[in-house]
């Protein structure tokens, strides 16, 4: 089970005690709202996680590093709901195994915190030359993602359904936005962040909540926090079906459907609206899977996913062009078979059994990603609990689930008539 202390006003520390691993988990979450700072925050983030002003150099931070007994440090941009989320963290032995003693993730939480509390600034920059390293490659990887057909698809479903809402951002910015973002930008982002932002620090492994607890209230204590209320907008109903396309010399045509799932919080009908899109589009016994590619063989590949933090469903298949109303209709379709009841009672067994699987972790980084979910609210769930209230579910809650869905907007990424082949892209 895990803990959780108040550091100070707006960070949280959560620690799951454990000594299944070797290794331990330190991950610093700051959540801010999902705006135009999103691509200073994103080249912010960038930066932290590179260098400070005790190791201002990769040569010195790795030679930290090496000292605590090969300790990793990496980042990560996402975005839960309508809240851009930045992460840095640290992946270190447990302190079991260390020599003498030594408390191996006291120090690396303290290597944590002078990367995010005493960055290399001089004079208010962070460095010319590292920024711009930094949009460099920040800008190369939105492009290359381009190549990745089914993600890019995605994405461009979701800014669609979600266009005049914070979700439809890319939590990293535009192209132009990383452009433009100055040295003074990704200061004031640092200093907004410290003051502002939510923060969440997620500790898995054998460690010491009070300790951790105890160094991060010293280090926040020196800044007077005023943390942001972050609402995310939840609509229960499509407000208008609508159909876009897109053309590219692709093997394959991706199909990205939409849908509102009727929840109006990300605690409406959670558990309920996690089987019955789980057996619309989860594993190999859903609708989806045994019908619409198997049975049908309509899809190359064809599932379902729930965005809980929105209350969004969006299927994702890749079919042949010339298929698309015909695999379009049979995904509708599917759905109502659900509503309907048209399912059997061992479908309902398997995803209940599949979403156990699924959430049982056997490493701690798998831990950290599912309690970092929450760091937005006060109601935290562990996968423990979750899937007691998933065997509760019945037969009835998945079919009213379903029947709160609705279709919002369809994305087709098509493929160019003369490049149009089977095959994965």
């Amino acid at each position: 089970m895990f803990q959780t202390r108040n550091a100070a006003p707006g960070v949280r520390v959560l620690c799951v005690k454990t000594d299944n691993f070797k290794n331990n988990i330190v991950d610093i979450s700051m959540a801010v709202p999902l705006d135009e700072s999103a691509a200073a925050n994103a080249l912010l983030i960038r930066l932290l996680s590179r260098t400070s002003r005790d190791y201002p150099d990769f040569t010195r931070l790795n030679a930290k590093l090496d000292e605590l007994y090969g300790a990793t440090i990496d980042f990560d941009v996402g975005k839960s709901g309508d809240a851009q989320v930045l992460s840095i963290y640290i992946n270190c032995l447990d302190d079991r195994f260390s020599l003498s003693g030594d408390t191996i993730t006291d120090k690396c939480i303290e290597l944590l915190m002078s990367m995010l509390f005493n960055p290399d600034v001089k004079n208010r920059s962070f460095g010319a030359d590292k920024l711009a390293t930094e949009k460099r490659l920040l800008i190369n990887e939105i492009l290359d993602e381009k190549d990745d057909k089914r993600a890019y698809a995605l994405k461009k479903c979701i800014s669609y359904m979600c266009e005049n809402e914070p979700f439809g951002r890319d939590e990293r910015g535009t192209q132009e936005e990383i452009s433009s973002v100055k040295m003074a930008d990704v200061y004031a982002a640092w200093k907004n962040i410290l003051k502002t932002a939510v923060f969440q620090v997620t500790v898995v492994g054998g460690t010491d909540i009070d300790g951790i607890t105890g160094i991060l209230s010293s280090q926040f204590s020196k800044i007077e926090r005023e943390p942001c209320e972050i609402r995310t907008v939840f609509k229960k109903k499509a407000s208008g079906f609508k159909r876009y396309e897109e053309s590219e010399p692709v093997n394959q045509g991706k199909l990205v459907m939409g849908y509102r799932s009727g929840m109006e919080s990300p605690d409406d009908g959670y558990y309920k609206t996690m089987v019955m899109t789980d057996i619309f589009g989860g594993g190999t016994y859903s609708k989806l899977f045994a019908n619409v590619r198997e049975k049908m063989s309509l899809a190359y590949y064809c599932s379902a996913s729930l965005y809980k933090s929105k209350g969004l469903i969006i299927v994702q298949s890749g079919i042949d062009t010339d298929k698309e109303k015909t695999a379009s209709a049979a995904i509708i379709n599917q759905l109502n078979d659900v509503r309907d009841g048209n399912f059997d009672d061992e479908v309902l067994m398997a995803s209940k059994r599949s979403i156990r699987e699924r959430l049982t972790f056997s490493n701690p980084n798998s831990i950290c990603t599912w309690y970092d979910n929450f760091i937005l609210t006060d109601k935290i769930l562990s996968p423990e609990q979750v899937i007691a209230e998933v065997e509760k579910v019945t037969r009835k809650d998945v079919m009213e689930a379903a029947k709160r869905v609705s279709l919002d907007k369809i994305f087709m990424l098509s493929a160019s008539a003369e490049e149009e082949e089977p095959g994965e892209n």
